[in-house]
Protein backbone atom coordinates (compact mmCIF):
# COMPACT_ATOMS: atom_id res chain seq x y z
CA UNK A 1 0.00 0.00 0.00
CA UNK A 2 1.03 3.16 -0.57
CA UNK A 3 2.55 5.99 1.48
CA UNK A 4 -0.63 7.90 0.24
CA UNK A 5 -3.30 5.28 1.23
CA UNK A 6 -2.06 4.95 4.50
CA UNK A 7 -2.26 8.97 5.13
CA UNK A 8 -5.76 8.70 3.66
CA UNK A 9 -6.45 5.88 6.08
CA UNK A 10 -5.10 7.63 9.28
CA UNK A 11 -6.66 11.34 8.27
CA UNK A 12 -10.15 9.42 7.88
CA UNK A 13 -10.13 7.74 11.20
CA UNK A 14 -8.88 10.63 13.10
CA UNK A 15 -11.93 13.14 11.47
CA UNK A 16 -14.24 9.97 12.85
CA UNK A 17 -12.93 9.90 16.30
CA UNK A 18 -13.33 14.06 16.08
CA UNK A 19 -16.42 13.76 14.82
CA UNK A 20 -18.05 11.43 17.45
CA UNK A 21 -16.29 13.49 20.03
CA UNK A 22 -17.90 16.60 19.17
CA UNK A 23 -21.21 14.85 18.79
CA UNK A 24 -20.76 13.77 22.60
CA UNK A 25 -19.92 17.22 23.78
CA UNK A 26 -22.99 18.83 22.25
CA UNK A 27 -25.21 16.25 23.38
CA UNK A 28 -23.69 17.18 26.73
CA UNK A 29 -23.77 21.06 26.14
CA UNK A 30 -26.83 20.38 25.40
CA UNK A 31 -28.04 18.59 28.18
CA UNK A 32 -26.22 20.56 30.64
CA UNK A 33 -28.23 23.43 29.30
CA UNK A 34 -31.64 21.30 29.63
CA UNK A 35 -31.26 20.76 33.04
CA UNK A 36 -33.53 23.08 35.87
CA UNK A 37 -32.89 23.82 39.10
CA UNK A 38 -36.48 23.99 40.54
CA UNK A 39 -37.83 24.36 44.55
CA UNK A 40 -40.71 22.80 45.42
CA UNK A 41 -42.45 23.73 48.21
CA UNK A 42 -45.23 21.26 50.03
CA UNK A 43 -47.11 22.70 52.63
CA UNK A 44 -44.39 24.83 53.58
CA UNK A 45 -41.42 22.46 53.57
CA UNK A 46 -38.76 23.37 50.29
CA UNK A 47 -37.37 21.06 48.02
CA UNK A 48 -34.41 21.77 45.32
CA UNK A 49 -35.14 19.41 42.43
CA UNK A 50 -32.88 18.90 39.22
CA UNK A 51 -34.99 18.37 36.46
CA UNK A 52 -35.36 18.15 32.78
CA UNK A 53 -39.21 18.06 33.17
CA UNK A 54 -40.57 21.13 31.19
CA UNK A 55 -43.82 21.33 32.96
CA UNK A 56 -44.89 21.70 36.90
CA UNK A 57 -47.58 18.28 36.25
CA UNK A 58 -43.62 16.67 34.84
CA UNK A 59 -41.79 18.10 37.51
CA UNK A 60 -44.09 16.94 40.25
CA UNK A 61 -44.46 13.17 38.53
CA UNK A 62 -41.10 13.04 38.62
CA UNK A 63 -40.60 13.17 42.33
CA UNK A 64 -43.63 10.70 42.56
CA UNK A 65 -46.01 13.43 43.80
CA UNK A 66 -50.06 13.55 43.01
CA UNK A 67 -51.51 16.11 44.14
CA UNK A 68 -55.59 15.78 44.53
CA UNK A 69 -57.71 18.00 42.85
CA UNK A 70 -58.75 19.82 45.85
CA UNK A 71 -55.11 20.81 47.03
CA UNK A 72 -53.33 23.84 45.81
CA UNK A 73 -50.55 23.96 43.38
CA UNK A 74 -49.24 27.15 42.14
CA UNK A 75 -48.13 27.40 39.08
CA UNK A 76 -51.09 25.41 37.44
CA UNK A 77 -50.20 21.83 36.62
CA UNK A 78 -50.18 22.98 32.55
CA UNK A 79 -47.61 25.70 33.19
CA UNK A 80 -44.61 25.63 31.63
CA UNK A 81 -41.45 25.72 34.09
CA UNK A 82 -38.04 27.85 34.04
CA UNK A 83 -34.80 27.07 35.51
CA UNK A 84 -35.23 28.74 39.08
CA UNK A 85 -38.96 28.27 39.41
CA UNK A 86 -40.86 27.83 42.65
CA UNK A 87 -43.82 25.24 42.55
CA UNK A 88 -45.79 25.46 45.65
CA UNK A 89 -48.49 22.71 46.85
CA UNK A 90 -50.63 23.37 49.88
CA UNK A 91 -52.71 19.50 51.00
CA UNK A 92 -56.41 20.57 50.97
CA UNK A 93 -57.55 20.13 54.61
CA UNK A 94 -61.92 20.03 55.91
CA UNK A 95 -63.74 22.71 56.73
CA UNK A 96 -67.36 23.67 57.03
CA UNK A 97 -69.58 26.24 55.60
CA UNK A 98 -72.82 26.84 56.45
CA UNK A 99 -75.58 29.09 55.14
CA UNK A 100 -79.42 29.13 55.48
CA UNK A 101 -79.81 27.54 52.56
CA UNK A 102 -77.24 24.43 53.06
CA UNK A 103 -74.27 23.37 54.68
CA UNK A 104 -70.92 22.27 53.34
CA UNK A 105 -67.86 19.92 54.05
CA UNK A 106 -65.33 21.01 51.38
CA UNK A 107 -61.66 20.32 51.13
CA UNK A 108 -59.85 23.45 50.53
CA UNK A 109 -55.93 24.35 50.54
CA UNK A 110 -56.50 27.39 52.24
CA UNK A 111 -56.94 31.15 51.39
CA UNK A 112 -59.25 33.81 52.87
CA UNK A 113 -62.72 33.01 53.87
CA UNK A 114 -63.48 35.38 50.91
CA UNK A 115 -61.92 33.38 48.63
CA UNK A 116 -63.19 30.19 49.64
CA UNK A 117 -67.00 31.57 49.62
CA UNK A 118 -66.18 32.79 46.06
CA UNK A 119 -65.04 29.37 45.13
CA UNK A 120 -68.18 27.54 46.49
CA UNK A 121 -70.44 30.03 44.42
CA UNK A 122 -71.85 31.69 47.66
CA UNK A 123 -72.98 35.67 46.37
CA UNK A 124 -73.35 38.20 49.59
CA UNK A 125 -75.27 41.08 50.08
CA UNK A 126 -73.75 43.95 51.76
CA UNK A 127 -75.60 43.35 54.89
CA UNK A 128 -74.99 39.50 55.10
CA UNK A 129 -72.38 38.45 58.21
CA UNK A 130 -69.39 35.64 57.97
CA UNK A 131 -67.71 34.26 60.95
CA UNK A 132 -64.69 34.17 60.82
CA UNK A 133 -64.50 37.33 58.88
CA UNK A 134 -63.64 37.58 55.09
CA UNK A 135 -60.39 37.99 55.91
CA UNK A 136 -59.76 35.51 57.95
CA UNK A 137 -56.95 32.87 56.93
CA UNK A 138 -58.95 29.65 56.65
CA UNK A 139 -57.55 26.63 59.30
CA UNK A 140 -58.49 23.43 59.06
CA UNK A 141 -61.86 22.37 60.86
CA UNK A 142 -62.89 26.14 60.71
CA UNK A 143 -66.86 26.30 61.06
CA UNK A 144 -68.00 29.14 58.63
CA UNK A 145 -71.11 30.42 59.15
CA UNK A 146 -72.85 32.72 56.56
CA UNK A 147 -76.07 34.47 58.23
CA UNK A 148 -78.39 36.30 55.72
CA UNK A 149 -79.44 39.36 56.86
CA UNK A 150 -82.70 41.45 55.59
CA UNK A 151 -83.86 44.84 56.38
CA UNK A 152 -87.03 45.74 54.97
CA UNK A 153 -90.00 48.21 55.89
CA UNK A 154 -93.22 46.40 57.29
CA UNK A 155 -96.02 48.49 57.37
CA UNK A 156 -98.74 47.52 59.98
CA UNK A 157 -102.21 49.48 61.19
CA UNK A 158 -104.13 49.39 64.04
CA UNK A 159 -107.42 50.94 65.51
CA UNK A 160 -107.70 54.21 67.40
CA UNK A 161 -110.68 53.90 69.99
CA UNK A 162 -113.59 56.42 69.53
CA UNK A 163 -114.65 58.76 72.44
CA UNK A 164 -118.74 58.23 73.35
CA UNK A 165 -120.03 62.22 73.57
CA UNK A 166 -123.06 62.36 75.39
CA UNK A 167 -125.30 65.34 74.54
CA UNK A 168 -128.57 66.88 75.48
CA UNK A 169 -131.57 66.33 73.31
CA UNK A 170 -133.96 68.73 73.63
CA UNK A 171 -136.31 66.76 70.96
CA UNK A 172 -135.90 63.38 72.82
CA UNK A 173 -138.03 62.36 75.96
CA UNK A 174 -136.75 63.08 79.41
CA UNK A 175 -135.07 59.47 80.47
CA UNK A 176 -134.77 58.13 77.13
CA UNK A 177 -131.22 57.87 75.10
CA UNK A 178 -130.87 57.41 71.47
CA UNK A 179 -127.81 57.07 69.19
CA UNK A 180 -127.54 60.38 67.19
CA UNK A 181 -124.23 59.25 65.75
CA UNK A 182 -122.15 55.98 65.43
CA UNK A 183 -118.93 56.05 66.68
CA UNK A 184 -115.81 54.57 63.70
CA UNK A 185 -112.32 53.18 64.95
CA UNK A 186 -109.42 55.33 63.52
CA UNK A 187 -106.89 54.03 61.73
CA UNK A 188 -103.05 54.39 62.62
CA UNK A 189 -100.17 53.21 60.67
CA UNK A 190 -97.19 52.22 61.51
CA UNK A 191 -93.68 51.78 59.65
CA UNK A 192 -91.19 49.60 61.11
CA UNK A 193 -87.88 49.02 59.48
CA UNK A 194 -87.42 45.11 60.25
CA UNK A 195 -84.30 43.33 60.31
CA UNK A 196 -84.20 39.62 59.91
CA UNK A 197 -80.89 36.98 59.87
CA UNK A 198 -81.37 33.64 58.27
CA UNK A 199 -85.25 34.73 58.06
CA UNK A 200 -85.89 35.36 61.42
CA UNK A 201 -86.83 38.82 62.81
CA UNK A 202 -84.12 40.19 65.98
CA UNK A 203 -84.74 43.60 65.55
CA UNK A 204 -87.23 46.33 64.61
CA UNK A 205 -87.03 49.94 64.74
CA UNK A 206 -90.17 52.47 64.36
CA UNK A 207 -89.65 55.05 61.65
CA UNK A 208 -93.08 56.36 60.89
CA UNK A 209 -96.40 56.78 63.06
CA UNK A 210 -98.74 58.31 61.09
CA UNK A 211 -102.65 58.85 61.45
CA UNK A 212 -104.38 57.23 57.95
CA UNK A 213 -108.27 57.60 59.35
CA UNK A 214 -109.30 59.76 62.12
CA UNK A 215 -111.60 58.44 64.59
CA UNK A 216 -115.58 59.59 64.51
CA UNK A 217 -116.56 59.96 67.89
CA UNK A 218 -120.22 58.21 69.08
CA UNK A 219 -122.78 60.58 70.03
CA UNK A 220 -125.46 59.71 72.15
CA UNK A 221 -128.72 62.15 72.79
CA UNK A 222 -129.65 62.43 76.66
CA UNK A 223 -133.37 62.82 76.24
CA UNK A 224 -134.99 66.58 78.24
CA UNK A 225 -137.80 67.27 76.68
CA UNK A 226 -140.60 66.61 79.70
CA UNK A 227 -143.59 64.93 78.19
CA UNK A 228 -146.53 64.89 80.49
CA UNK A 229 -149.21 61.68 80.49
CA UNK A 230 -151.84 60.88 82.67
CA UNK A 231 -152.33 58.37 84.79
CA UNK A 232 -156.09 57.63 85.52
CA UNK A 233 -156.25 56.49 89.87
CA UNK A 234 -159.47 56.17 91.72
CA UNK A 235 -159.23 59.74 92.62
CA UNK A 236 -159.30 60.85 89.19
CA UNK A 237 -156.48 61.60 86.74
CA UNK A 238 -153.24 62.81 87.55
CA UNK A 239 -150.47 64.45 84.96
CA UNK A 240 -147.41 63.20 85.59
CA UNK A 241 -143.58 63.44 83.29
CA UNK A 242 -141.95 60.38 84.11
CA UNK A 243 -142.02 56.82 86.14
CA UNK A 244 -139.63 55.56 88.26
CA UNK A 245 -139.25 51.52 89.37
CA UNK A 246 -137.98 51.23 93.36
CA UNK A 247 -137.76 49.82 95.76
CA UNK A 248 -140.09 50.92 98.85
CA UNK A 249 -140.29 50.40 102.40
CA UNK A 250 -142.12 52.38 105.29
CA UNK A 251 -141.35 53.87 108.60
CA UNK A 252 -143.04 55.41 111.37
CA UNK A 253 -141.81 58.99 112.71
CA UNK A 254 -141.69 57.52 116.44
CA UNK A 255 -139.05 56.36 118.32
CA UNK A 256 -139.51 52.61 117.33
CA UNK A 257 -138.50 53.28 114.03
CA UNK A 258 -136.41 56.46 114.08
CA UNK A 259 -135.19 55.99 117.90
CA UNK A 260 -135.51 58.16 120.92
CA UNK A 261 -134.18 61.43 119.75
CA UNK A 262 -136.80 61.46 116.91
CA UNK A 263 -138.43 65.13 116.78
CA UNK A 264 -140.50 64.26 113.55
CA UNK A 265 -139.17 66.62 111.78
CA UNK A 266 -137.29 66.31 108.62
CA UNK A 267 -134.51 67.92 106.65
CA UNK A 268 -136.42 69.37 104.48
CA UNK A 269 -138.30 71.14 108.00
CA UNK A 270 -141.36 69.36 107.16
CA UNK A 271 -143.25 67.44 109.90
CA UNK A 272 -143.08 64.25 109.05
CA UNK A 273 -146.55 61.76 108.46
CA UNK A 274 -148.12 60.56 106.16
CA UNK A 275 -147.50 61.87 102.92
CA UNK A 276 -143.97 62.27 103.31
CA UNK A 277 -141.36 60.55 102.10
CA UNK A 278 -137.35 60.16 101.86
CA UNK A 279 -135.20 59.67 99.20
CA UNK A 280 -131.67 60.12 97.42
CA UNK A 281 -131.50 63.68 95.96
CA UNK A 282 -129.34 62.70 93.82
CA UNK A 283 -132.81 60.34 91.89
CA UNK A 284 -135.61 62.45 92.91
CA UNK A 285 -134.82 66.10 94.09
CA UNK A 286 -136.47 67.23 97.26
CA UNK A 287 -139.57 69.18 96.89
CA UNK A 288 -140.44 66.71 94.12
CA UNK A 289 -144.20 65.39 94.39
CA UNK A 290 -145.03 61.79 93.48
CA UNK A 291 -147.84 59.16 93.42
CA UNK A 292 -146.97 56.22 94.05
CA UNK A 293 -149.99 53.42 94.10
CA UNK A 294 -151.61 52.30 97.31
CA UNK A 295 -149.95 55.36 98.90
CA UNK A 296 -151.32 58.55 97.42
CA UNK A 297 -149.59 61.87 96.91
CA UNK A 298 -146.08 62.22 98.18
CA UNK A 299 -143.34 64.73 98.95
CA UNK A 300 -140.32 63.85 98.70
CA UNK A 301 -139.02 65.77 101.65
CA UNK A 302 -136.64 63.82 103.69
CA UNK A 303 -133.50 61.82 103.54
CA UNK A 304 -132.05 58.52 105.31
CA UNK A 305 -128.92 57.05 105.39
CA UNK A 306 -130.05 53.84 104.01
CA UNK A 307 -131.74 55.62 101.41
CA UNK A 308 -129.38 55.37 98.08
CA UNK A 309 -130.36 55.14 94.52
CA UNK A 310 -133.43 54.00 93.46
CA UNK A 311 -134.85 53.41 97.12
CA UNK A 312 -137.63 54.65 98.68
CA UNK A 313 -138.71 54.97 102.64
CA UNK A 314 -142.96 55.65 103.16
CA UNK A 315 -143.67 57.95 106.22
CA UNK A 316 -146.70 56.05 107.96
CA UNK A 317 -148.84 57.89 110.86
CA UNK A 318 -148.80 54.33 112.99
CA UNK A 319 -145.77 52.05 113.98
CA UNK A 320 -148.58 49.00 112.38
CA UNK A 321 -149.45 50.83 109.11
CA UNK A 322 -145.64 50.81 108.68
CA UNK A 323 -145.03 47.25 109.37
CA UNK A 324 -147.78 45.84 107.90
CA UNK A 325 -146.39 47.94 104.54
CA UNK A 326 -143.40 46.02 104.86
CA UNK A 327 -140.72 46.60 101.55
CA UNK A 328 -141.63 45.81 98.43
CA UNK A 329 -140.93 47.37 94.45
CA UNK A 330 -143.42 49.82 93.10
CA UNK A 331 -143.82 52.21 90.19
CA UNK A 332 -143.24 56.05 91.69
CA UNK A 333 -144.75 58.74 89.44
CA UNK A 334 -143.18 62.26 88.92
CA UNK A 335 -145.98 64.87 88.90
CA UNK A 336 -145.70 67.46 86.79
Amino acid sequence: MSTLSLLVQRWTKVVGVVLVLGIIVAITLVEANMVNRVTVVVDGEPVEVRTVRTTVAGVLDQMGLAPRVSDGVTPALTETIADGARIEINTAFPVTVTTAESSYRVQTPGGTVASLLDKLGIELSDLDRVTPGLSHLVQPRDEIRVVRVNKSLVTETEPIAYEVLRWAEPNLEKGKTAILREGREGVRELVYEVTTEDGKEVDRVLVSNTVAQEPRNKIIGIGTKIVVRTLMTANGPIRYTDVLEMEATAYYPGPESTGVYADGITATGEVAGHGIVAVDPRVIPLGTRLFIPGYGVALAADVGGAIKGHRIDLCFDTYREAVHFGRRMLKVYVLE
